[in-house]
């Protein structure tokens, strides 16, 4: 009791478990656990929405790159393949608008709101089709009204794919961008355009675009 009162004595005790700890331990033990330590604090969860309905498209491909580069440093990676999720059409009720933001759907929409809300990066991937995002895509982020006025900061990158050239891809981002600038001060940090791959799994064939995605998902 004497010592938790005396402000002295009580310095006088710490530095003691200190020096026995590090006694214990070494110093060297110490500080390399501390690294670890805020190593860990530096690993980011990684969330993959990938749009695509194809299993072997092009976008999706790069999403595995990009995956495989995140985990190559430890970064934990979740990729949520939205096509062989249950996502209704948003129905536009307003009811998740009065209470306290639920949406009164029951389908997969829910769970990958978790998702998304715990994530740090978000990698939003999809083809472009008649000039626009996904059907896939767009229709996850209408299901995201239930949450739009906290849609909080995400590092935010885009995987994009298409047929033709990197102009059908710039006339495409309307609603991604739109989406985007309702997070909070989130930016854009990276993009990976894949053009002119009109058949599935030609990206294959541009090993930089590949080396490219597995780069930026390390650098995260």
């Amino acid at each position: 009791m004497q010592t938790l009162r005396n402000p002295e004595l009580r310095k006088q005790t710490v530095g003691v478990v200190t020096f026995n700890i590090n006694r214990m331990f070494g110093k060297s033990r110490i500080d390399q656990l501390r690294k670890v330590q805020m190593k860990k604090e530096e690993f980011k969860k990684v969330l993959i929405l990938s749009a695509s309905p194809r299993r072997k498209g092009n976008s999706q491909i790069l999403c595995y790159k990009f995956a495989e580069g995140a985990k190559s440093t430890g970064h934990q990676v979740k990729m949520i393949r939205l096509s062989d999720k249950k996502i209704n059409f948003c129905i536009a009720c307003d009811a998740c608008m009065k209470n306290g933001g639920f949406c009164v759907q029951r389908d997969d929409m829910g769970d990958i709101l978790k998702e998304y809300q715990q994530a740090d990066v978000l990698v939003l991937a999809t083809p472009v089709y008649f000039y626009g995002i996904s059907a896939q895509m767009k229709t996850f982020i209408d299901r995201t009204y239930p949450i739009w006025q906290n849609l909080g900061h995400k590092d935010v990158y885009y995987i994009i794919s298409a047929g033709l050239g990197e102009d059908i891809i710039k006339r495409s981002l309307g609603d991604l961008d739109g989406f985007v600038e309702h997070l909070d001060d989130s930016k854009v940090k990276g993009r990976i355009y894949a053009t002119n791959v009109m058949d599935a799994g030609l990206v294959k064939e541009q090993e930089d675009l590949l080396e490219r995605a597995y780069e930026m998902g390390k650098s995260i």
